[in-house]
């Protein structure tokens, strides 16, 4: 996870590294701030939280199979799938803005939140997991 944060992190800084270009309108208005080379990096982060989210619904359901025949509570099921559930939420918003690796900035939004929200689910499985392992 902490290699995930860094990759990001890294991602993050060279985005804001990376000048906004500006265009002017022909009558003089002011600038309009356009994707120029920012569009890459959103891009890059994108393709990063895109592949996260893909892996991490594989092993959600890994983690949840396996919380099921250890015997989880119910109560830390039901939080497991509701984080699980905002994440799905998240990612179909992401595809309204058009296809999640074209680099708009409103589906890096939620393609974001989609991979945190299933990272804490998952995270809420593992716990358990680890707690019923170990005693």
């Amino acid at each position: 996870m902490r290699k995930y944060l860094a990759i990001v992190m890294a991602l993050f800084l060279v985005s804001m590294a990376v000048p906004l270009t500006t265009a002017i309108g022909e009558n003089g208005s002011s600038p309009i701030p356009s994707m120029g080379s920012l569009g890459r990096p959103i891009t890059a982060l994108q393709y990063f939280y895109y592949l996260r989210y893909k892996e991490g619904i594989e092993k959600f359901d890994e983690l949840y199979n396996k919380s099921v025949e250890l015997g989880v509570s119910e109560e830390t099921l039901e939080m497991a799938l509701e984080y699980k559930e905002m994440a799905e939420k998240e990612y179909e918003l992401a595809w309204k803005f058009g296809h999640p690796l074209k680099g708009h900035i409103q589906t890096f939004v939620h393609m974001r939140r989609a991979y945190l929200y299933l990272m804490e689910a998952i995270e809420i499985l593992e716990k358990a997991i680890e707690e019923l392992e170990s005693s």
